[in-house]
């Protein structure tokens, strides 16, 4: 499998992240291997708290959280996934699909870095990716703070009677302007979206890992995996999933944002299906958008220190 690296020079000095790279090799499934990347902050015998982000961010998206956990006393994880900050990027659109991120998060966190006993937050594609590396490693986590999310599924012995997803039609027209865009500059959307004013230097930040068009393939494919029709692989392996999780019983919390255009409801695809999301109600953030970290990251870290604790004095 061809890749690229993006330069170390491109992260000199970003804004908010005076943070360490660290490695773990993941198998490319094609006999190699691909270098994944990972901010590793606080304690080193402190609880995990692993961070999974989602399109088209990566861990500069939790700069503002990192230090408050690990001031808390956690070990704070945040890893980038591959295709995206300063992991690896497969050349190819046909080289990423969900099933291949999912396993190379859990070789990753499970296999490589052997965590226990972990704490996951999960954002966007994080959500979906995380759960499903969870599913099958339970017992290595303690707790899960899902944002600005959804699980979608389709039961596949169900026949398919409209191929089409309700509500996709501006998704699949978001799809084909990004498939023949290969140079999308997804920075700059998502400045238009979050909700406040977005400084040059955080912008600059979520375009570092990018320095020419041919390091976005990883980013555009995402796109192009959204769930918008019936058909899609995703969701059917989502339902799968989904029933290994009806067995998670441990802490569950949905933390949302009220402005979020993209998934503003998304936790009823997990409440209350999984057991763990029953004794915590979402907490719906004030000021959010989809990108919430951005905007109130200070509510946002102070909802998942409380549900920390919570859990801790339990």
């Amino acid at each position: 499998m061809e890749f690229l690296r993006t330069p170390d020079e491109c992260f000199g000095n970003l804004a908010d992240y005076p943070f360490t790279a660290n490695y773990v090799d993941v198998s490319d499934f094609e006999g190699s291997t691909l270098r994944l990347s990972y901010v590793d902050e606080g304690p080193s015998d402190g609880q995990p708290v692993v961070m999974i982000h989602g399109n088209p961010t990566w861990s500069y998206m939790w700069r503002k959280l990192i230090p408050v956990l690990a001031e808390a006393g956690y070990r704070a994880i945040a890893i980038d996934l591959i295709g995206m900050g300063r992991s690896d990027k497969p050349t190819k659109m046909s080289d990423y699909t969900i099933a291949r991120h999912e396993a190379w998060v859990k070789e990753a966190l499970f296999e490589r870095l052997d965590l226990k006993d972990a704490h996951c937050i999960l954002h966007d594609w994080g959500g979906i990716i995380g759960l499903r590396a969870i599913a099958d490693y339970q017992d290595r986590v303690s707790s899960i703070v899902m944002s600005n999310t959804g699980f979608p599924t389709r039961d596949p012995e169900e026949p398919i009677k409209h191929m089409s997803r309700k509500g996709a039609k501006l998704m699949r027209r978001f799809q084909l302007y990004i498939r023949f865009r290969k140079n999308w500059q997804h920075w700059k959307m998502l400045r238009k979206i979050v909700r406040s004013e977005m400084p040059d230097a955080d912008v600059a930040g979520f375009a570092a890992p990018y320095p020419h068009k041919k390091y976005l393939v990883g980013n555009r494919q995402f796109t192009q995996m959204l769930p918008t029709r019936n058909d899609n692989p995703i969701i059917a392996e989502n339902w799968h999933a989904l029933q290994k999780l009806k067995s998670f019983k441990k802490p569950f919390l949905n933390l949302f944002s009220d402005k979020d255009i993209i998934a503003p409801k998304g936790y009823e695809s997990v409440r209350p299906a999984i057991p763990g999301t029953r004794d915590y109600e979402p907490v719906i953030l004030k000021g959010g958008s989809h990108f919430l970290l951005e905007d109130i990251p200070d509510a946002y870290a102070r909802e998942v220190i409380a549900f920390l604790s919570k859990i801790k004095g339990s």
